[in-house]
């Protein structure tokens, strides 16, 4: 078709402005994160395995992990994204490091607070906990034990729990399997001892696969945010992908993360990065446009209530 001279700059500019339209956002630069006054990461570890004895976590036949993780490294990542500060969690079940921990980071007021780890079992977990809560960094326990499972019906854990509840610190759960049974073993919990806190972490545990949970453990999930003392880290994704190295495709996660807006809303989710663990699927920039993407349709004030104030409320941070 003959198009007149003069005409034709109109006509390219046209062209060209359709196709910019029309170029899909994955390639396009990605945009930054949603801006909030606090971006808290509620879940990283750090640890040294170059130490003297080594570290109970992670083992030493993990290329990617099995190397020192330290405050440096992390605020790099972190800062460059957008986080403005953090809350650590202890990998180790080793008393010693609650103490190793807060003594690495020293007064770095980036890093806002320690989850610790004491053994529920343990007759003594008063007086542990006791000396560990006098540093005010020291928010609360991690329900985790190398190679054991706790039993959050057995009669010295939940003395242990309700003392963790008297001193208004908060606990972790860690899920190593998400079933509707463990579902209920949390929602007992969570009944027996009402004024606890209770974080589960990493999306309560459920392996995503793109894929619907199964009725019986939405069930399950709907009964346990009927407790408004539980709320749940939205972390972990990577690790809970069953594809690995894990999708960073938002559409694999939506089906699970629909659900747990659904029954916790925007109060009761939690930001949690699960650094460095991150690194087997993508950088840490990677892993906050993810969930980005999701809580950002949600809008301002739901990213609010995710990033900080959500973990403020849980975790009883100096937050404003």
């Amino acid at each position: 078709m003959w198009i007149p001279q003069t005409l034709r700059p109109l006509l390219l500019a046209a062209v060209i402005t359709s196709l910019a339209i029309v170029v899909p956002a994955s390639a396009q630069e990605k945009k930054a994160p949603t801006a909030v006054k606090h971006r808290i990461d509620t879940h990283i570890h750090l640890y040294d395995t170059t130490r003297p004895g080594g570290v109970p976590w992670p083992p030493a036949d993990d290329t990617v992990l099995y190397h020192p993780h330290l405050p440096d490294e992390y605020r790099k990542e972190a800062q460059a994204a957008g986080v403005t500060g953090v809350v650590i969690v202890e990998a180790s079940d080793r008393l010693e490091d609650n103490r190793w921990v807060l003594d690495l980071v020293g007064d770095d007021k980036f890093f806002v607070a320690l989850v610790g780890n004491i053994d529920p079992y343990r007759k003594d977990f008063g007086q542990q906990l006791k000396k560990l809560r006098q540093d005010k960094r020291f928010v609360g326990v991690r329900a985790r034990l190398q190679g054991k499972k706790i039993d959050y019906a057995d009669p010295q854990v939940l003395a242990s729990f309700r003392q963790l509840a008297e001193a208004g610190l908060s606990l972790d759960v860690l899920m190593q399997e998400s079933t509707p049974e463990s579902v209920r073993q949390v929602d007992e919990l969570a009944r027996a001892v009402p004024s606890l806190r209770i974080i589960v972490n990493h999306v309560i545990g459920f392996p995503v696969n793109g894929e619907r949970p199964s009725q019986d453990w939405i069930e399950a999930v709907h009964r346990l945010a009927e407790n408004k003392n539980v709320y749940c880290k939205v972390s972990g994704l990577y690790q809970r992908c069953v594809e690995q190295p894990a999708s960073q495709d938002l559409e694999l996660y939506r089906p699970l993360l629909d659900i747990l807006w659904t029954e916790f809303g925007s109060e009761r989710l939690i930001y949690g990065s699960n650094w460095p663990c991150t690194k087997k699927s993508g950088d840490y920039a990677s892993f906050l446009s993810l969930v980005d993407q999701y809580f950002a349709g949600k809008g301002p004030e739901a990213c609010e209530r995710y990033y900080w104030q959500n973990a403020a409320e849980a975790y009883q941070l100096p937050l404003k």
